[in-house]
């Protein structure tokens, strides 16, 4: 059952299909809006204190720098980021079961990048997966499927779940369990930092807990490009749209690093091969996030991937 204020989401849903050119799968808006529904999962509270244990246990391993920038994250923001990680495969665990009758089981293990488990997925059906499958996770508007270069190497299956963590949720959890009224707050009264007044007035201010939908976008499968996919220069696909001055990227499936001109060049050859006129001083950004960070990606455009009752039917039998 969705959320009573599911439709406050609905706006992000379709920034996202339409910027991801997600609709391009679809003969018309009715088959999407039913795919949609079908492809649809809801995170309730137990989700989320899964999730939060889970992560509590394994943000501290984690380097508090975010890969590829010089940007340090304090770690409650580690947490609260692992946290919305691990909601995005629950979600995808929750929807094979409630939609195939599929049962799975997450792998928890996490570390560094250059520890990598091969697959988020442990067993399915009591056995282990004949293939490796990576999920991650994206905001509902998201559009890009981003793999760190070193695990495009480990994993077979790529899947992207969109999910609908707004900036309360950790909050509002934290209001739900009790923990703000019954340890901050209670604690403050205690020790005369405020009075009870002012306790209630800050317990209406913080936002209640509500479900959280999600829905899988899709999934990539690496094995369909062979070899070439161990090219670190491949790209495979490429399009958007000419602005002025700046070419917006809606459309891609390869490999690319926002420093390194090798790319920018190959994106480049292939935007002209299709007629277009792209200038070589030409700007690239990436819709919705303008550039990814300054390492090497594999980046796969939602509207790319497999999404499909039958393309999901074929891969389960072989996972």
């Amino acid at each position: 059952m969705l959320p009573q204020d599911y439709s406050s989401y609905v706006e992000d849903l379709c920034e996202g299909a339409v910027r991801g050119r997600d609709l391009e799968s679809f003969s018309s808006i009715d088959e999407w809006i039913e795919w949609l529904a079908w492809s649809t999962a809801v995170l309730d509270e137990q989700d989320y204190l899964t999730a939060a244990v889970h992560a509590l246990s394994l943000a501290p391993k984690l380097a508090g720098t975010d890969y590829g920038t010089a940007r340090q994250r304090d770690l409650g923001q580690l947490w609260t980021d692992t946290i919305r990680g691990f909601l995005g495969e629950i979600a995808f665990v929750k929807w094979l079961k409630q939609k195939f009758g599929v049962g799975a089981e997450l792998d928890y293990r996490k570390g560094p990048l250059e520890e990598f488990l091969p697959s988020d997925i442990e067993k399915v059906e009591n056995r282990p997966p004949r293939l490796n499958i990576s999920i991650k996770t994206t905001k509902l508007g998201g559009i890009w499927l981003d793999i760190p270069y070193k695990q495009i190497e480990h994993s077979d299956i790529f899947i992207l779940v969109r999910i609908g963590v707004t900036r309360e949720h950790f909050l509002a959890f934290l209001k739900k369990i009790s923990v703000i009224r019954d340890k901050i707050l209670e604690r403050a009264i205690e020790i005369g930092i405020i009075t009870s007044g002012e306790l209630e007035n800050i317990w209406r201010t913080v936002p209640d807990f509500t479900n959280i939908p999600a829905y899988i976008a899709g999934f990539f499968d690496k094995r369909e490009y062979g070899a070439s996919v161990k090219k670190l220069d491949s790209i495979f696909l490429v399009d958007g749209e000419m602005k002025t001055k700046r070419f917006i990227i809606s459309k891609f499936s390869g490999y690319w690093h926002p420093k390194q001109d090798a790319y920018r060049r190959k994106v480049i050859e292939l935007l002209r091969r299709q007629g277009k006129s792209v200038q070589e001083n030409i700007k690239f950004e990436f819709e919705g996030i303008g550039e990814f960070s300054s390492t090497l990606h594999f980046v796969v455009s939602s509207g790319v991937l497999k999404r499909k009752r039958e393309e999901w039917e074929k891969l389960l039998r072989e996972i």
